[in-house]
Parts: C-alpha cells; sequence; structure tokens
C-alpha cells in the first residue's frame, strides 16, 4: 500500500543546449547539430521513463536565427547569443538542469568553464554531459573536470595553430587564404574573374579617381545598380576594401605581408598606386580617421537612435569655415551608405545633449507632470496585463481539456485485449504533441505576465528617480566621463527625428523607474565616490556618501517615454537622509533600495 505521505518529486526543468564551430558544420542537412539535438531528447526521454520528474522546457541551439538558419560559433569565449539566452534562463531561476554532449560545447576555455560551474552552482542548476561525468561536490572530481577541459582547449589551439601555418604555406605558395572577394569566384581552389563583377570593380576605381569621394562612389554605385553578393547596399567601409585590396592585382595578403599570387590580376599597378595615394591624402585631410571627434565627450553616445531606421545615430565631426570644429550625431545606416539605405539624419551633437540634460533636470522639477505620465503608462500596461492573463486563462483550459482526452485514451487502450489500432496510437502522439506546445505556450506567457507584474508603476519612485538623477547632473565636480556612465543607468534610449521640410526635430526619451540598471561600465556606486558628495560637496559620515552594497539589487529596468508614457515603483521614506548630501531631498530612490534591504 503506497504511503500517503509520500510526495511527488518536484519537476526538474530541463534545458538542453547545441553547438558546432563552423558554418559548414552548422548549414549541412542533416548536421552535428540535429544529432546532438535528438541525442539530448532522446536522454531527457530516456530519463522520464526511468521514473525522473524531467520537463524539458528549452532547447537553444547556437547560431539558429528565427527563419532556421544556422552558423557555427566558436567555443573559445562565452560572447554566443544562444549561450546568453540560456544564461538569461539560469539568471531568471527558470532551469534546473542544462544537458549537453560533451562540455567543449559549453566552453573550450579551462578559466571560462570553471567560473560557469560556480555559477550555476551559486543558482542551484545541475550540469549534465552526455560524455564526461562532472562532479565538482570533491577535489579529485573537481580536478579532472579541470583536467577534460584543459584538453578541450588544448586541442583547440592545437587546431588554431595547424590551421595559421597551412594559411602561411598557401600564402607563400600564391594561394587563396580566404573566400573570393568581390570580383572574383573559386575555381579549382583558385580565385578566377567573375566577368559582371570585374566591369563593377573597374567602375568603382574610375569613380574614384574621378570624385575622390566615397560618398559619392556609394551613391554612383547604386544608381548603376552594383549590390553586394547578397543583394545589399554597398557600404562606404565595402567600397574602401574594394579599393585598398591587393587581390585585384594579383597578390595574396597575410599575417601583414604580401605575395605574388597565383590568379589573374584585373587592376593595374599604376591604377591602384594612384587610388592608395588619394585614399592615403582624404585620411590626413580628415585628421587621420576619427581622432579629432575626440576633442568632445558625446553624452548621448550610445543612447540615441535614428527616428527613421531605428538604428543607432553615432558622433562625427567636420571642420566648419575658420577651422571651428562641428560635432553632430548621424545615423549610422545613413553614414555607411551614404544616405541610401537612410535619411542623413543629422543632429548638433551639443545642443542635444545639452536639451536632454535640461530636460531631465526640468522633469525632476514637475511632480503633476510625472505623475500624469505614470498614470498613462499605468493604464496601458493594465490593459496588457488584463489581455495576457485572459489568454493564459484560455491556454490553461485546453491544457486540461488535452489531459481529460489523453487521460480517457489511456484507459480504453489499457481495456483493449487486442494492439490498439494505428489511427488510436497517432491520436495518442498528437495529443501528446499538442500538450507540448500548450506548456510551451503557457511557460512563455507566464515569463510575460511576471515582467508586466513588476513593471507596475508607482508615482512616488518615479519621480525621486528623475530627482535622483537631476541631483547628479547638477553636481558641481561631475565630468563627462561620469555623465556617460551615469546616464545609461537612467535613460534606455533617445529617439531623434528631423522633419526635412521644416529642419525641426522631436525627441523621445525612454527612462528607467530606478538608478541601478546592471550593465557594462562602471557602477553608479563608483561614479557617487568618485564625486564626494553632492551637490554641495556634504560627503557621508565616513567622508564619502553611504551606497548601497551594489546596483545588482535591483535589476529590473521598465521605461518611461518622455512624450507621454512614464514607469515608476518606490517605498516611501520621507526621513530617511539623502545618500548625495542634498538638504531639499526628502528620499531618493538610492534611500529607497536602502530601506528595502535593511
Amino acid at each position: 500500500m503506497a504511503d500517503p505521505k509520500q510526495t511527488t518529486p518536484l519537476v526538474q526543468r530541463i534545458a538542453i543546449y547545441c553547438r558546432v564551430s563552423t558554418d559548414k558544420q552548422a548549414s549541412k542537412e542533416d548536421s552535428s547539430l540535429d544529432t546532438q539535438r535528438d541525442r539530448l531528447i532522446r536522454y531527457v526521454e530516456d530519463k522520464q521513463r526511468a521514473g525522473q520528474n524531467w520537463q524539458l522546457t528549452d532547447t537553444f541551439v547556437e547560431g539558429e536565427d528565427k527563419d532556421g538558419k544556422r552558423r557555427g560559433c566558436s567555443g573559445k569565449n562565452l560572447d554566443r547569443p544562444g549561450f546568453s539566452r540560456l544564461m538569461e534562463k539560469v539568471h531568471g531561476r527558470l532551469v534546473d538542469v542544462v544537458v549537453f554532449t560533451k562540455m567543449d560545447r559549453i566552453s573550450r576555455n579551462v578559466i571560462d568553464f570553471l567560473m560557469l560551474v560556480e555559477e550555476f552552482e551559486r543558482y542551484n542548476v545541475k550540469l549534465v554531459s552526455l560524455k564526461e561525468e562532472i562532479n565538482t561536490a570533491s577535489a579529485s572530481g573537481r580536478v579532472m573536470t579541470t583536467i577534460m577541459i584543459a584538453l578541450a582547449q588544448f586541442e583547440r589551439e592545437q587546431i588554431s595553430e595547424r590551421t595559421c601555418e597551412k594559411m602561411a604555406w598557401r600564402a607563400t605558395k600564391g594561394l587563396p587564404v580566404g573566400p573570393p572577394p568581390f570580383g572574383y569566384e573559386m575555381h579549382e581552389k583558385r580565385y578566377r574573374p567573375r566577368p559582371k563583377e570585374v566591369e563593377s570593380v573597374r567602375f568603382i576605381d574610375s569613380a574614384y579617381l574621378e570624385t575622390r569621394s566615397l560618398d559619392q562612389v556609394a551613391k554612383l554605385a547604386y544608381q548603376r545598380g552594383i549590390r553586394s553578393r547578397k543583394g545589399h547596399t554597398l557600404t562606404k567601409d565595402a567600397i574602401s576594401r574594394i579599393l585598398h585590396n591587393p587581390a585585384y592585382i594579383g597578390r595574396i595578403s597575410f599575417n601583414g605581408e604580401t605575395f605574388q599570387a597565383s590568379h589573374e590580376p584585373i587592376r593595374d599597378q599604376k591604377t591602384y598606386a594612384r587610388i592608395l595615394q588619394s585614399l592615403e591624402r582624404n585620411w590626413l585631410h580628415k585628421g587621420r580617421g576619427r581622432t579629432r571627434s575626440k576633442l568632445y565627450g558625446y553624452l548621448l553616445q550610445g543612447l540615441i537612435i535614428c527616428g527613421y531606421c531605428k538604428g543607432k545615430m553615432v558622433p562625427r565631426m567636420s571642420m566648419g569655415r575658420g577651422g571651428h570644429p562641428y560635432h553632430y550625431y548621424i545615423c549610422s545606416r545613413a553614414d555607411k551608405t551614404a544616405g541610401i539605405d537612410c535619411k542623413k539624419n543629422y543632429l548638433d551633437a551639443i545642443e542635444a545633449d545639452h536639451h536632454i540634460l535640461n530636460y531631465v533636470k526640468q522633469l525632476a522639477l514637475r511632480d503633476d507632470l510625472v505623475q500624469e505620465l505614470c498614470q498613462d503608462r499605468d493604464a496601458s500596461f493594465a490593459e496588457s496585463l488584463r489581455t495576457l492573463r485572459h489568454d493564459r486563462d484560455q491556454v490553461k483550459e485546453r491544457l486540461a481539456e488535452n489531459h481529460r482526452q489523453a487521460t480517457n485514451l489511456v484507459k480504453l487502450m489499457a481495456r483493449m485485449e487486442e494492439e490498439p489500432p494505428a489511427a488510436m496510437l497517432q491520436q495518442c502522439r498528437e495529443l501528446d504533441r499538442e500538450k507540448a506546445e500548450l506548456e510551451a505556450t503557457l511557460s512563455r506567457m507566464g515569463e510575460e505576465t511576471s515582467k508586466l507584474e513588476k513593471t507596475e508603476m508607482r508615482v512616488d519612485m518615479a519621480g525621486k528617480t528623475i530627482r535622483y538623477l537631476a541631483d547628479i547632473l547638477g553636481h558641481d565636480r561631475v565630468t563627462p566621463e561620469h555623465l556617460k556612465d551615469c546616464l545609461p543607468k537612467f535613460i534606455n534610449y533617445v529617439l531623434w527625428r528631423k522633419d526635412a521640410k521644416t529642419n525641426e526635430g522631436k525627441f523621445e526619451v525612454a527612462l528607467f523607474e530606478r538608478p541601478f540598471r546592471s550593465d557594462e561600465g562602471r557602477l553608479l556606486r563608483e561614479i557617487v565616490d568618485d564625486l564626494g558628495g553632492g551637490p554641495n560637496g556634504t560627503p557621508g559620515s565616513n567622508g564619502s556618501p553611504s551606497t548601497p552594497e551594489s546596483d545588482k539589487k535591483v535589476a529590473r529596468p521598465s521605461h518611461h517615454h518622455s512624450n507621454g508614457r512614464t514607469s515608476g515603483e518606490a517605498s516611501q521614506n520621507t526621513n530617511a537622509p539623502c545618500q548625495l548630501g542634498t538638504a531639499r531631498c526628502s528620499g531618493c530612490a538610492w534611500c529607497a533600495v536602502e530601506d528595502e534591504k535593511g
């Protein structure tokens, strides 16, 4: 008789991870990625049949995009999109076990792998490799794990060395060491001119020698119908590479040296020399690249985006009359394509930075405006949350119906004396497939609901957050470097769109409701410590402002839009001392977080 007190074991949420190193491996039909995924799914199913309460919740195929296209990703570091998504699940405590075929699928670097093991243990996530046994509970287990991953790193470095040696040998023999450049195709392991592209290369050469301008060449090439092999607009960088490439004069470049090549040249030496001379002259005229643009801080760099294409706007500098520098932001896509793929959305950098900083300071003084923006944003979030919860309830109802049908079908099959018919077995498979899809949908909707619930707004914290940023901006010792480190922790993005007819533009500013966003760069605590106190220079009791132990305590950003939307989250704290040392503050967001911790 079963023990009535016996409880069902908790469901273990399983994530599987697959990776290959090269695009060739990834693009093959029935590739290693498919093999890895099938092996991992079978392993999870075997565990389920063995009585373990495993539930496959996530599958991460490295290098696979939404359209199903695949590419290889190296295991030498952890900068991989699929792995980053896996770590987001781990940090969100949405995964209990991560399964992979071999340890080197996760990383081929000893230090990276050992740090990952520690991080997974911190989140109580177990690592399972089908080939090796990972045991970090004992000293001997850690040594064996280190040795195995060290061997994988040694193998990667050996392959890299042999590849470099082979490429160097091919270069000395005049053989190709990479894919054919624009104008050539590969034939019997050698470059061969491609007639139509040869005409395009020669047109680019003559156009540049005539105009001496990459912008003009890009426009002329576009008008002539010249596109990249993937059908995209030729960017100025692509044209510059074509003009610089020695392959067109019959030379192979490798490791800083050039060698006589075995393929046919399509550009003569004299033309190449004239092109290089003109490129060098332009480079010197523009100040050896972009060094002079460093004379200004560009406070909105990385934050400002184009209102037309939603791409990043980048800082640039040009010299006006009398040698006066003009600092501005321009849409990166427009800059790369000479205004072909997007309008040249210029914006004066000094004026824009000044305008945004003043806007934030003014917003800090308008409690009524902050309240109105928060209320508008609250209504929008509440409607989205109601819709999502309704949809989730419908999915739950369908899942319960699926379970009822599957249970009845199993009971019916159990009473049958003969083998169940094929139609009944097919119905079982369809119910199983529908169940998996419904559970995946339910999990995704649960995550979305949780995110919306966490961004529920409260007016007091939104106002305190804006005032806190205004205090930092008004500090007498604040520098451009401080501001560039500080602004991304408060501002999500600044969108700029200019009307070509009126030559007037409009900003949209999206803010975070808390000044503790965790991202790259210095911690906010370090910036305030650097300033040594508040706007009045008042330090904390120990000579510097009292600060939280870590910015990363609160890492849930949501957005406020200056053109009619905002959000916030708070706990009221009217008597707390301001960490910036200012007498007028009655409890800033920093102090509110201290209260939450204490």
